[in-house]
């Protein structure tokens, strides 16, 4: 996975109103993708199936959790500490979370950029 950081934590010259407003009320979304394929007490699996041009909005990470993606694309998401991350992935790229809680959390958006579709495997783990 290749990362080109386009604005850093602290900096919102690049945010546009829009953006900031659907990040002010996402605290509580805490669907990280499309649907769940499974879940149980230990750990709940999603799919995102994310279409060029399309975009999985503003949600919450709080729980541990790795994603894998099985197709190659272009994306950019919008952190709440500022942020602002261009990746392109290949298939197989995997990155763990290892460090969220209540505490330390995350809130961002992804937004498709690419020509294909995005889609990714999340294992969220409960415990």
């Amino acid at each position: 996975m290749k990362k080109n950081i386009i604005s850093h934590p602290g900096d919102w010259s690049r945010w546009v109103a829009e953006i900031k407003l659907s990040l002010a009320s996402a605290e509580g979304n805490k669907h990280i993708g499309d649907r769940i394929v499974f879940e149980n007490n230990d750990f709940r699996i999603w799919q995102i199936h994310l279409p060029a041009g399309e975009s999985l909005p503003f949600h919450k990470h709080e729980n541990r959790y790795f994603w894998t993606v099985l197709t190659e694309g272009k994306a950019i998401s919008y952190y709440n500490d500022g942020s602002i991350v261009e990746s392109e992935y290949e298939i197989g790229d995997t990155k763990y979370f290892a460090d969220l809680n209540e505490e330390n959390y995350f809130i961002h958006n992804l937004e498709n950029i690419g020509n294909t579709t995005l889609i990714f495997i999340t294992v969220e783990f409960l415990n």
